[in-house]
């Protein structure tokens, strides 16, 4: 009979202990959800400080194209997500044309579009801060045959005939100048971007080569952004010297170390 009593003890308690058991683990359970689900929430919902709105493509968009309002949308993004050259207001685009395709998603840059022309056509909209448009008297075969066109990149060499005992000379006066328009043909506005990030004044492109532009032969002129000082060196040699200009390949290329060319070398000259 004692034996009796004891196991019925020994099994009481072992139920009160596998009770309290699935108590404590339901309570674990919960807090482990709690603290999971506070984890996930504060990972989704990221301070409205730390956002920026911005302009991308609601579909994929094609190179050439005029954008019209349906072809925007505006999306929050984190401010450091947000690209250089970005913009805020989709209707300011309204009417531009791309010049590469655009993603479903992408933001809209100041390097995938070109303004149309409207208005205000002015070259001076292009003309870079810092900088001044001045033109080149040129003919057909100092400007590559004519295949130079807005946008180019290219130097200028001064041919200054011979003079005393001074042989004929050439001297490259200019490096890695931009065109800015070749005869009446200039390059098309591009609208500052409102996210510029670190750009520093004259970094920004603010033009780009039309999309209708083509060999000019005939052009007279070639006009090309410079500073201050290098337009006063352009108008006095092109005084005294005939100006040819070199074409030079798309891209970043290092300035070249040059010195005066003469033909004395080939035994030709005073």
């Amino acid at each position: 009979m004692a034996r009796t009593l004891t196991s019925g003890v020994v099994q009481r308690a072992d139920r009160k202990v596998m009770a309290l058991a699935v108590v404590f683990a339901l309570i674990a359970a919960i807090l482990i959800f709690a603290v999971l689900s506070s984890s996930d929430s504060g990972n989704k919902a990221a301070p409205a400080g730390n956002t920026v709105n911005v302009v991308a493509a609601s579909g994929d968009i094609s190179a050439r194209t005029t954008l019209s309002s349906d072809m925007l949308q505006i999306v929050a993004v984190p401010a450091d997500q947000a690209l250089s050259g970005s913009y805020s207001d989709a209707a300011s685009l309204v009417g531009l044309t791309t010049r590469y395709p655009l993603s479903d998603g992408e933001q809209v840059t100041a390097g995938k579009i070109g303004e149309t022309q409207k208005d205000d056509d002015s070259l001076a909209r292009v003309v870079p801060p810092g900088k001044r448009a001045i033109a080149i008297a040129a003919k057909q075969e100092a400007i590559v045959a004519g295949l130079i066109l807005p946008g180019d990149l290219v130097d200028v060499i001064a041919v200054f005939s011979a003079s005393g005992s001074s042989p004929d000379k050439a001297v490259t006066i200019l490096q890695n100048v931009e065109v800015l328009a070749v005869g009446e043909t200039a390059q098309e506005p591009i609208p500052p971007p409102e996210n510029a990030g670190d750009a520093t004044p004259g970094s920004v492109r603010l033009g780009q080569t039309p999309g209708d532009a083509g060999p000019q032969p005939d052009a007279a002129t070639v006009t090309v952004a410079v500073t201050p000082e290098q337009a006063q060196i352009v108008a006095l040699t092109q005084e005294t010297a005939k100006l040819w200009l070199s074409l030079r390949p798309r891209g970043e290329e290092p300035a070249a170390s040059l010195g005066e060319s003469d033909l004395a070398q080939f035994g030709v000259g005073p």
